[in-house]
């Protein structure tokens, strides 16, 4: 059931139809509708007392600042003290629930729910206070009192009218996730220290982290940068008995200014409730040449000679006793931290030989000086061995992983993985998550592979997201920060520029475009049940009572577009954040692309060569075909300009600002992207019949895909026009990075002449038979399969049956059960599902494979009589296979 807030109902109620949203109208005041707002009872709110608990710490205080700031920002008179009670129209409490002072007791007496366990909070509207109207704030901690204060200030800027708590509501949530982070990464010097230096940006980055309960920031140094902060000690002090050790030309003077600005860095999280946890993934740098460490940039320093702003003194000698040292300083110099990140494998500079050796020594300075420091090691390339060692000199570690290899794919982790990678942990979780469990694993979401310049909002996603991170009893999610390789390529010395053109500008620091992604990511995962007024009200406020469900609606839909991409289009060589950028590489010319290498969840996408390949032999298949791919991409396109226009249409005034028009270009650049990649899933089909029939016909098809395709790529660069400049760096050009769209259509045009050139030369071959995609029935009923309830546990030495009741007019061709372990480097198993009367199959994971060792998971495959396929659970709605544990 959607409430939506009476002053909006006629322009909400169709939107949030369209959306398939039961609606009822009420106010947003209280979920129960008997309940009355808090200002309700006064005729309008002229002043409000804020009665806090003595002794708050400086998290809570940000919060109660913030709901201070926005009262009077709407012309409140804000009073302190319960000496103020009697002169206020509304009294608001808050404190600790564990405290003695008025939000607790007010809170007892209400019988509200009281807030337990780390950042919880409760929010308790329509009682009275001292005979006034009251709301009450209470938190488990401070970090639990600042998010419920902060969740007020938000609804209080939503308000219109002479009641600012118009949109207050009653709330109980404490964090589905324990952390909730954001990763940045240090790509380019002059870049990240424009930030470091600068206060007021941290200020209203972590108050941006702080509305959207994000309580985790990841500072990761040293990544594919061509050796800056590699490693990062010395850039911010010198470590006493290494005196030739030293960043190249860094000044006394700078070294202090980092090490100040840094210790503000941390002193800012800390008062928003945010723990910033430095990411350690360089520790020796030996040039451009080695593992990556140089990112493929042309001008990185070999490392054979000092350079300037790059780290020397450091030798295969000195390594281990310095960095032990610099350690040991780096906590006594940043008392604050307490947990780490090291990226473990040789892409950290270490060689193989040396790897085992050098964790064996860092480990014991841990294990004998800071075991309160938590570990988190990155299990890209972490050989067990190491997992050991940690344990056994007493040090509990956490892991660090991947969700979808180095991109943004679907909200899920991988069916499959790759086979090029299958064998190894180099991404998502591979052999990892084995029983007995010994260590935690987090998740990282690598969306800054994909999604770095465009917008990008979907709620669903992010809950699915989310519910994902939960895998192995998982507490912890980060997320990618926007703009995260943000000018990598560029000198290190180059000034830093916005990328939206100047002309369009609409915010002060260019992360606040992208409110929406934090938005989302951040309150869904503190709780995946979060109301959605939390994101649609702002879209409101922004866009207009009118044209903000469609402009939400748009962004959502644009949002899935590239996830698709990167699940059904990229070829996997393109999988490194270094090496591929969706957003805007067109992926090669048709023969490549088609030619392409299997994707990134294989179990789920079928690639345009085996597409090809299964309409020569007439094969079946559950997996999303091409055509159907294709018809994904090109109903989206027209699905997120049916929004563009509808949220043109209720624009007026609004359509003239700035924050507007962007939003609208990166909606319609993300439409014509879809349409792209719609022709192409066809044009690599039709090459492929070519390719592996001869018919000349096929090629003549993919000639014309391909022209679509062209045509849809130069709508993108005209929906983009002057918005973004022409020199957007996010990668080095080594590794064919463009600079603008425009960039790739040269390419694209070439590409197709040569393509026609390739027609016109080909020769018929009389033995070849027509070649066509056939033509399927898109309405077409697919089968549906529903999973009959029964054991939610497997049972060592039992078989586990699975039922499954399937329905459909064209009856079933066939079912299949497919199971594996929860191990990344198994293939599935596969049973055939038999019938058992009244619709139902039955298939059994066999006794002998279920291993206390490993929990499992599984799907099923049908196909009916009409050769229409599905794989259920469906992807589009929930996680595409079950995870089943093991009775222990």
């Amino acid at each position: 059931m959607k409430r939506v807030p009476a002053g909006y109902k006629l322009a909400l109620v169709p939107a949030l139809l369209a959306l398939g949203l039961v609606v009822e109208v009420v106010s947003l005041a209280s979920p129960e509708p008997q309940r009355q707002p808090a200002g309700a009872t006064a005729k309008s709110v002229r002043k409000v007392t804020v009665i806090t608990d003595s002794g708050l710490d400086a998290t809570a205080r940000h919060g109660i600042g913030k709901l201070t700031e926005a009262l009077r920002a709407k012309g409140i008179t804000v009073a302190e003290g319960a000496g103020e009670t009697q002169a206020a129209d509304v009294v608001v409490l808050a404190g600790l629930a564990g405290a003695r002072g008025a939000a607790a007791a007010a809170l007892s007496g209400a019988s509200a729910p009281v807030p337990s366990g780390a950042e919880a909070l409760t929010i308790r509207t329509g009682i009275r206070y001292q005979g006034k109207p009251a709301i009450v704030l209470a938190g488990s901690d401070g970090t639990g009192l600042m998010y419920a204060a902060l969740d007020l200030a938000d609804r209080v800027s939503w308000a219109a009218g002479a009641d600012p708590f118009q949109f207050a509501r009653d709330a109980a949530e404490k964090p589905y996730l324990a952390e909730r982070g954001v990763t940045i990464f240090t790509m380019n010097q002059a870049y990240f220290e424009s930030h470091l230096h600068d206060e007021k940006f941290w200020i209203r980055y972590f108050d941006m982290f702080a509305a959207d309960r994000i309580n985790r920031l990841v500072l990761t140094f040293g990544y594919e940068d061509g050796g800056y902060m590699t490693p990062l000690y010395p850039y911010f002090y010198n470590v006493d008995g290494f005196p030739d050790v030293r960043v190249t030309g860094l000044t006394a003077e700078q070294q202090a200014r980092n090490l100040a600005d840094l210790k503000t860095v941390l002193r800012l999280a800390a008062e928003r409730g945010i723990h910033v946890k430095p990411g350690i993934w360089e520790h020796i740098y030996r040039g451009r040449t080695r593992n990556g460490q140089g990112g493929a940039i042309p001008w990185a320093a070999d490392g054979t000679m000092p350079t300037a702003g790059l780290v020397w003194g450091i030798t295969p000698q000195n390594l281990v006793p310095y960095t032990v040292a610099a350690l040991k300083k780096f906590y006594e110099t940043f008392p604050d931290i307490h947990e780490t990140q090291f990226r473990m494998h040789n892409e950290s500079g270490l060689l193989n030989e040396e790897i085992e050796a050098f964790w064996h020594e860092v480990f014991g300075f841990y294990s004998k000086s800071k075991r309160d420091v938590r570990l988190e090691l990155r299990a890209k390339g972490l050989p067990k061995s190491v997992i050991r060692d940690a344990q056994a000199q007493g040090i509990s570690v956490q892991l660090d992983t991947k969700i979808w290899m180095e991109q943004m794919g679907l909200p899920y982790h991988p069916s499959h993985v790759n086979k090029q990678n299958q064998m190894d942990a180099r991404h998502s979780y591979a052999d990892l998550l084995d029983y007995p469990q010994t260590y935690q694993v987090n998740w990282t979401l690598w969306n800054g592979g994909t999604a770095r310049l465009l917008l990008w909002s979907d709620a669903e996603y992010a809950r699915r997201m989310a519910q994902s991170a939960r895998l192995y009893n998982g507490q912890g999610l980060a997320v990618t920060e926007m703009l995260a390789t943000k000018m990598l390529g560029d000198p290190h010395d180059t000034k830093p520029r916005d990328f939206l053109n100047s002309r369009y500008r609409y915010f002060d620091y260019e992360f606040e475009r992208y409110w929406a992604f934090y938005r989302v990511f951040g309150r869904l995962s503190y709780n995946p049940q979060a109301s959605a007024d939390v994101w649609e009200m702002e879209f409101v406020k922004r866009f207009g009572p009118v044209a903000g469900p469609h402009v939400m609606k748009a962004l959502q839909l644009a949002s899935r577009v590239l996830p698709r991409i990167v699940a059904a289009s990229v070829p996997y060589s393109m999988f490194p954040t270094t090496s591929g950028w969706p957003e805007m590489m067109h992926l090669g010319s048709l023969p490549s692309y088609a030619q392409r290498e299997e994707g990134s969840d294989i179990a789920q996408f079928m690639n345009v060569r085996e597409g090809a390949t299964s309409i020569l032999n007439g094969t079946d298949t559950a997996m999303r075909r091409p055509e159907e791919i294709s018809r994904w991409f090109a109903q989206t396109s027209d699905a997120i300009l049916a929004e563009v226009a509808a949220a043109q249409a209720g624009a007026g005034e609004r359509a003239n600002g700035n924050e507007w028009k962007a939003t609208m270009t990166d909606a319609k650049i993300l439409a014509a992207l879809a349409r792209y990649h719609s022709w192409r899933q066809l044009g690599g089909v039709d090459y492929n019949l070519y390719k592996q029939s001869g018919d000349l016909g096929a090629f003549d098809q993919a000639v014309a895909d391909e022209r679509n395709a062209v045509q849809a790529w130069r709508d993108l660069v005209e929906a983009a026009g002057d918005f973004y400049i022409d020199d957007m760096a996010f990668g080095t050009t080594a590794r064919g990075f463009p600079r603008h769209w425009k960039d790739e259509l040269k390419l694209l045009t070439t590409e197709f002449d040569q393509l026609v050139a390739e027609r016109q030369a080909a020769k018929p071959n009389p033995d070849a038979k027509p070649a066509r995609i056939p033509a399927r029935d898109a309405k077409a009923a697919l089968p549906v399969v529903t999973f009959v309830p029964g054991q939610t546990q497997a049972v060592p030495g039992k078989n586990f049956v699975v039922q499954a009741k399937v329905t459909g007019a064209a009856g079933v061709k066939w079912i299949r059960l497919r199971y594996r372990h929860l191990n990344q480097k198994e293939d599935y198993q596969t049973a055939e599902m038999s019938p058992s009367g009244s619709g139902l199959y039955t298939a059994s994971i066999p006794a002998s494979f279920i291993d206390p060792q490993w929990d499992l998971m599984y799907f099923v495959e049908v196909v009916d009589r009409q050769g229409n396929g599905r794989i259920y659970p469906d992807l589009e709605v929930e996680t595409p296979y079950i995870l089943l544990g093991v009775n222990r």
